[in-house]
């Protein structure tokens, strides 16, 4: 009986043991657990209360600006305030006077720069017009010749005069009417403008010829020569 009492005892000594280290185990391992927890939560309310802090600065440094511009709106300005406010004001209507004057003569030129492009296309249509009637109209030089070439009696009888006499005629320019059939001074004195046009194309642009001077001039030498009672 005592050797199973002594087996009982030391059955009951093991279990105690055994269920004061599991039991030991255990609390240690939920207090670690627990330890963790609190340790994580304790850190996510540090970092609330940083933010709060921050917070709280930012919502002071509001509130003292908002002070500010209170005070600034509740204070009567000041003289040169008040005269530097007139003064921005003025410059502000003049500003706006000048813009709106610029804005008038802006439309004005836009208005005539829309009849200029209108007038320049209308010419540069009757320029081409002239082009291409003038090209049609050409013709070679011999065909072109005055209207008012001496008739072949006229040449026969030898009737010419000294169109060097002509101011402004050289003998060269003379040469040149006279290889057009021009040798007299009616002839001259007669041009039309189809026909200043072209002895001027046949001497040449480079020489500007005062035609109508010549006219003037061969008529009053016409007159002199023809006027007169021959002997």
């Amino acid at each position: 009986m005592e050797y199973l009492a002594l087996q009982i005892s030391a059955f009951l000594i093991t279990a105690v043991t055994v269920g004061l280290g599991v039991g030991w185990w255990a609390c240690k391992f939920i207090y670690s657990g627990r330890t963790t927890d609190c340790k994580h939560e304790l850190t996510g309310l540090r970092r609330n209360y940083e933010d709060i802090i921050k917070e709280n600065a930012a919502l002071r440094l509001q509130l003292r600006q908002l002070e500010q511009a209170l005070h600034k709106l509740n204070t009567q300005p000041s003289d040169a305030d008040y005269g530097q406010f007139l003064e921005t004001r003025k410059t502000l209507e003049s500003t706006r006077k000048q813009y709106e004057t610029l804005l008038e003569r802006l439309h004005q030129q836009e208005k005539t720069l829309g009849i200029l492009r209108q007038q320049l296309q209308n010419q540069q249509q009757e320029l081409a017009a002239h082009k291409q009637e003038l090209a049609n109209k050409s013709e070679p030089v011999a065909v072109s010749r005055p209207a008012i070439l001496p008739t072949l009696e006229q040449r026969a009888n030898g009737q010419s005069d000294d169109l060097t006499l002509i101011q402004g005629i050289n003998q060269k320019l003379a040469s040149k009417l006279q290889a057009l059939g021009i040798i007299t001074y009616r002839q001259i004195a007669e041009f039309t403008h189809d026909d200043a046009r072209v002895i001027q194309r046949v001497i040449g642009n480079d020489i500007n010829l005062p035609l109508e001077e010549w006219a003037q001039t061969a008529r009053t030498l016409f007159q002199e020569k023809y006027s007169q009672p021959q002997t």
